[in-house]
């Protein structure tokens, strides 16, 4: 359980900083579009920058399917969302801007949250599910896929927010690819990681992860050139995150805590992790609208030397004058 917990978080900060790698790509880059796929892969393909972000997410991947081999789902998910926040703390701590009490609040109630699940880790409620076929990850996929359609439909009549309809849009689609990182990671727990192999090939995982998470990156990178990363990014990842503690409790069998205390303090953390996480992440954005935000000169942990050979490396394109809609 303690070793979910560490791949929980190593995914969390490789993701999260891949994103924010992703952000500063996409912010010098042309204008793309989810409508055009493949204009919009070929774009971010010719940076350098945005494929160092994308590595980083994989990797991150990586420790996810781990994660979910060692740790229940709401574990993982409680323990993956802490990543977005000491992220958004540490880029604005390293900008000298001061934390605004809504922050500190958010902040708070996220390591309060974080206790609280971790008080339910024993027993059989900290046993990882292992139930569940990839026919019921595709029956839960067909309602999910109606829902992004209509968020889609919102989106293009200008509807709402369109970088909150994007964040839910991608953290739908995310939740579903999800799903498909969690059945692979219920054969390595079967067969172990070599033999599993075969097996993961023949089921339809992969097929959903790679299909999903492709129409995700179409819709998370226009909405992450459109609009701030801390409305889209958080948004993506709380609803990614409840998509997949609400359907995959189910489809995968996984062990809930019988004690209605224990049951109210894991579900009540998970609740408080989502909570804290949209309160940091979005504090400060309303007095700047959705729009467009200055892409970060700070180089979020990579070092200047490496920032400095991919700059050399991207070309005129990356450094374009952005396009605003």
């Amino acid at each position: 359980m303690v070793a979910g917990i560490i791949f929980s978080l190593l995914s969390s900060f490789a993701v999260n900083i891949g994103n924010l790698v992703e952000k500063q790509a996409v912010s010098r880059l042309p204008e793309i579009s989810a409508h055009r796929g493949a204009h919009l892969v070929r774009t971010l393909l010719s940076s350098r920058r945005w494929i160092v972000g994308f590595l980083l997410c994989l990797v991150g991947l990586v420790f996810q399917v781990v994660a979910f081999a060692l740790a229940p789902i709401p574990v993982v998910q409680s323990i993956f969302n802490v990543g977005i926040v000491v992220l958004v703390v540490g880029s604005r701590l390293h900008l000298r801007e001061h934390l605004h009490r809504r922050e500190w609040i958010g902040l708070a109630l996220v390591i309060g949250s974080v206790l609280s699940v971790s008080v339910t880790l024993g027993g059989a409620s900290g046993q990882v599910g292992l139930d569940g076929s990839w026919e019921a990850v595709v029956i839960a996929a067909a309602p999910t896929t109606a829902l992004v359609a209509l968020v889609v439909l919102l989106i293009r009549r200008g509807v709402g927010s369109t970088a909150f309809l994007y964040g839910i849009g991608a953290g739908l689609l995310y939740g579903v690819a999800t799903l498909g990182t969690k059945g692979a990671s219920t054969l390595v727990v079967r067969y172990g990681l070599i033999h599993a192999i075969p097996a993961i090939l023949a089921s339809g995982y992969p097929y959903v992860f790679v299909g999903f998470s492709l129409c995700g990156l179409l819709l998370y990178q226009t909405g992450l050139q459109r609009s701030r990363i801390a409305i889209v990014g958080s948004m993506s990842d709380v609803v990614c995150s409840t998509y997949l503690v609400a359907v995959g409790t189910v489809v995968f069998g996984e062990h809930v805590p019988t004690d209605p205390v224990e049951l109210a303090l894991r579900y009540g953390g998970f609740l408080g992790v989502l909570v804290g996480s949209v309160l940091v992440a979005a504090t400060g954005s309303s007095s700047a609208d959705f729009g467009p935000a200055p892409a970060p000169e700070v180089d979020l942990g990579l070092g200047p030397a490496l920032l400095a050979e991919m700059d050399s490396l991207t070309g005129s394109r990356e450094h374009a004058d952005r396009k605003t809609e």
